[in-house]
């Protein structure tokens, strides 16, 4: 084993893997500080708009966390309404990034509305997908799911129980705490009996009910405390069940934009297509993630490798 002297203690945004010792479920619990305030803040997003952005890093990052190979899980909805899209992904092992767009003009008619459920006020009708990217020699995987709960939290239960037929709870909070923003969520799901010689049908539900009852005890404040740390927290849920810690994931914020990514793009068009977004013979390019600007000159594009 390493001496633990050598091992990177992390308190704070993080992934920390767990499993219960005397019953068939897994989870993570997701810890964010100065990751999804710097997120947030860099886009100035109206609060409304950053909470729900905030949750989709965070279930990002519970959801890729499960990755075992090296690849980018993505996190997106598409809707109606005055959030018309979330994006967020997390590039293994921990690289986080997200970007949202709204009208702002329905959105001050949104939150007037009467409507109390959080996603049809403000997404509307459309739906929450997730993706995994494990690149270009491989085929993407996709998952979709109506928009359809009072959060994404649970739009994605949802498809868990209609698609993998997976058990699986999820628990997310965002918010502002001493002025920076904070979030954090849990996800608990029950493991597949892997033996079924020993497979008890009453023992396992009563094993998942218990997991589930335990997990909906924890407060919005517990998942976003800059104080409490992740093994205490999941000690305090699951101590009588007993709790076993994996290696937890360091999370970051880092994009993956980069100037030889834009000219291979810019690559794929035609010379007419390039001249026709140049000004004065530089095309400039955008990334709605971390707002990086990038100015590539036509000659550059034509250059080989």
């Amino acid at each position: 084993m390493p001496d633990r002297q050598d091992q990177k203690i992390l308190v704070d945004n993080v992934i920390q893997p767990f499993q219960m010792a005397k019953a068939g479920v897994r989870g993570r619990l997701v810890r964010m500080g100065s990751v999804v305030d710097t997120i947030l803040n860099r886009h100035g997003y109206p609060e409304t708009v950053a909470r729900f952005l905030g949750e989709g890093l965070v279930l990002a990052a519970m959801l890729g966390g499960a990755l075992k190979f090296d690849g980018i899980f993505t996190v997106q909805t598409k809707g109606d309404g005055a959030i018309s899209m979330i994006a967020a992904d997390m590039a293994t092992p921990g690289n986080m990034r997200g970007y949202a767009s709204f009208d702002e003009e329905n959105l001050a008619l949104a939150e007037e509305a009467a409507e109390k459920q959080a996603i049809k006020k403000f997404l509307g009708s459309g739906y929450i997908a997730f993706t995994i990217d494990s690149g270009p020699e491989h085929n993407r995987y996709q998952g979709i799911v109506d928009l359809d709960g009072g959060s994404l939290a649970e739009c994605m239960e949802n498809y868990f129980d209609k698609s993998e037929q997976l058990d699986t709870l999820l628990r997310v909070s965002v918010d502002r705490v001493d002025g920076k923003w904070r979030a954090g969520g849990l996800m608990v799901q029950r493991l597949p009996d892997e033996n079924a010689r020993e497979f008890n049908q009453d023992r396992e539900e009563e094993n998942w009910r218990n997991a589930q009852a335990l997990a909906s005890t924890i407060t919005a404040r517990e998942l976003t405390s800059p104080i409490l740390k992740s093994a205490e927290l999941l000690y305090k849920l699951y101590h009588e069940e007993g709790v076993w810690l994996y290696d937890p994931h360091e999370l970051v914020d880092q994009c993956s934009c980069s100037k030889e990514r834009v000219l291979n793009t810019l690559r794929t068009f035609g010379g007419e297509d390039l001249r026709d977004m140049a000004d004065d013979g530089v095309i400039t390019a955008d990334c709605q993630f971390c707002s990086s600007k990038y100015e590539i000159r036509l000659e550059d594009i034509s250059e080989d490798d």
